[in-house]
Order: C-alpha cells, then structure tokens, then sequence
C-alpha cells in the first residue's frame, strides 16, 4: 500500500471497511471511535452504513453505540436524497423539454440507481447543456425562480468566459444550488477533453427527463474532477466515487482496453492512471496491471504520493494539521491553480484575490476601530 503520510492509523480501517466492510469482524470499540470520526468527516459515513447494515452477520458485529451513528447516517443521507429528487423533478419542469440536458455526477448515480449512490451526501446538482443552450437554459432557470449568488464583475466574467459552469443557481429557500455546465473542465484548463465525443455518445434513461454521459465518460469526468480540477484536499469521497463508477461499469479486459483508449481519446491519461493507483493501493480495485497508459516520470510519481495522502485522507478534526499536511495542503492548491489557469489568467486571478482579501481587512479593521 501506498503509504499514507502522517494520517491517524484509523484510516487504514476506514479504507479497509470502504473496500471491504466484512473487516468489521476484527474492528473493536477503541478503533470505531476514531474510525466513525474520519469517516464522517470525509462525508462518508452514511456510504459505510449502508455497505454494512445490509448484511445481518456484519451488523451483529458492530457495538449497539455505533449502530447509532450508523443509522443516523442512513436516515440524514436518505433526507439528503429526498431533497436531490425534489431539485430535480422542479429541473424537469422549469427547463424546455426540447432542451438537450445532461445530469452530472452524484444526481447520475442516483437516477441510474447505481451502488455507489447509495449513502451520498449530494449538496448539489450538476447539469450540463450545449455551449449553444447555455443561454436559453440559463432563462429558463431565472424565469423559473433560480438566481446567482451575489458576485462582483469580476467573477462573474471568470465564470461566464474562463469555467466551465455558470456561477451557481439557487431558489431561494432550496438547499441545494444548481451548477450548469456546457462542459466538464474549465476552459482555460491544461487538459481539454473532447466535448463533441461527450455529447456524441449521451445516453438517455428510461422514464427520466435527463440524460446521462457515456458510462466510460462517466468514470473519466470523475477522474478529472479530482485529479485535474480540485486542490486534493479532502477528496476522498470522489476516490471512493471513482473506485464505485469502474466495479459498476468496467467487467472484462475489452472494458478496461476501452478505457483507456477512451482516456486517450480525451487526452486525460495522466488523471486516469493516478486514479487507478490509488483506487488499486487503497480500496483493492480489481485494475489489471498492463493497461496501455503512459507512465509519469519516477520523480513526479513520488513527489505526488507525498503530496496526494496528506491533502486527500481524512484526519481527526480536532488535532491540528501538521506542517506535512499544510505543506501538501498548499502544494495542492498551487497544483489546482497551475492546472486551471495559464500563467498570464493565474497572475491576473491571484492579483484579484489579494486585493479582495486586503480590502476585506482594511474594512474589518475600520469596523473595529
């Protein structure tokens, strides 16, 4: 196993119960205490709930105090769902049924009734349109009641020019925002996967408004979410979510040929096989070992299983972060920066953060004085 930084030795349970959850039978009452802690931190408590209390042998073997928790995950994760099924059926009828729209992510998993939605915690709905109907889907919405958090100009020409969403929607009084793509990554972004092939290869589900991406694309756009398009830090739910996507989707040596092939297709190769790694190293993964993936330089490999533990893996919270991890912790940031952003845009947008940030202090001083 890759090793896992400076991280609380009860990680190694958790992920030993993601991957496995008959390890219940060797865990005792000191190492749950811990184990519980981490795992809700990482948002996936209500997951190892429901991965254990199915089966009657393993839920026998659980002390009755974290059965507790247990449940109180199932039953706050199924309010969460409850909550995502009410955004999307109010989606279904504000936008035009002619309307092409794709539903993203954890609102996919759901509707296509996948394993690994069950137990999520959503706090969003991902859709994404055409470029070409960002503008009419964008009316709908507004129309319909949904409105942009308060943003000054700058950002919301980021938005609408450099990402790849528009700034987040939001009805007021719903607990959920709405974030509409026309696209998986930003722009502006070092890797640019093929957005004809994405919309080319949508698939619809029976009896749902929405469509969904390919399976293989499904698994991609996680994998870029993480490893292209996030800071590393406290992602270990989207590991989880990529280890659920390839056991539902990839079966046979054709599937994982077609996976990597399609890897190629999208020019995400280095995402995905640092994907694989680590769903290999940490949740036992069935990944084989001779796809035709370009290895990275040793050096970028090492510097990167240094740097991925310590942003990734829970810790408990109220044990301050070390320097490891806050060295990692910023090294992930400027790696999420640098991925996103080219040089001239990066100057531009750290500029504009700073200033924000110094007048934010100047104001709270003057409130103070």
């Amino acid at each position: 196993m890759i090793a896992l930084g400076p991280a609380d030795p009860c990680v190694h349970t958790l992920l030993a119960l993601l991957a496995d959850p008959h390890h219940v039978l060797s865990i005792g009452l000191p190492e749950w205490d811990k184990t519980i802690r981490l795992a809700r931190q990482a948002r996936l408590l209500g997951v190892l709930a429901q991965r254990i209390q199915p089966h009657d042998e393993l839920r026998s073997a659980v002390p009755e105090c974290v059965l507790g928790h247990l449940r109180s995950a199932t039953v706050y994760s199924a309010h969460r769902g409850h909550l995502l099924r009410m955004e999307l059926t109010a989606l279904a009828k504000a936008l035009p049924p002619e309307l092409p729209v794709v539903v993203l992510k954890g609102a996919a998993y759901m509707l296509q009734k996948l394993d690994l939605a069950r137990g999520r915690l959503p706090s969003d709905v991902d859709l994404m349109v055409a470029h070409s109907d960002l503008d009419p889907a964008e009316a709908a919405l507004r129309n319909a009641g949904w409105e942009f958090e308060e943003i000054d100009a700058y950002t919301e020409r980021y938005y609408r020019q450099w990402s790849h969403e528009l700034p987040p929607l939001r009805v007021p009084g719903h607990p959920l925002e709405v974030d509409l793509h026309h696209t998986i990554t930003p722009v502006t972004g070092r890797l640019k996967p093929d957005t004809t092939l994405l919309f080319a290869d949508l698939q619809a589900l029976p009896g749902e408004r929405f469509l969904v991406l390919h399976p293989l694309d499904q698994i991609l756009h996680a994998v870029v979410h993480l490893f292209q398009d996030s800071d590393l830090q406290a992602h270990l739910r989207d590991l989880v979510d990529i280890d659920g996507l390839l056991r539902a989707h990839v079966h046979s040596h054709d599937d994982w040929q077609a996976l990597a092939a399609r890897a190629v297709q999208h020019r995400v190769e280095r995402p995905l096989w640092y994907a694989l790694r680590y769903c290999r190293a940490w949740l036992t993964t069935p990944v084989p070992e001779d796809l035709p993936l370009a290895t990275p330089p040793a050096a970028v490999i090492r510097l990167f299983d240094w740097v991925f533990p310590r942003c990734t893996l829970p810790r408990i919270p109220d044990q301050p972060a070390g320097i490891s991890r806050r060295t990692a912790a910023r090294l992930g940031s400027l790696r999420h920066q640098w991925l996103r952003l080219p040089p001239g845009l990066l100057v531009r947008q750290i500029a504009h953060k700073s200033m924000r940030a110094w007048r934010a202090r100047i104001t709270l001083r003057q409130q103070s004085e």
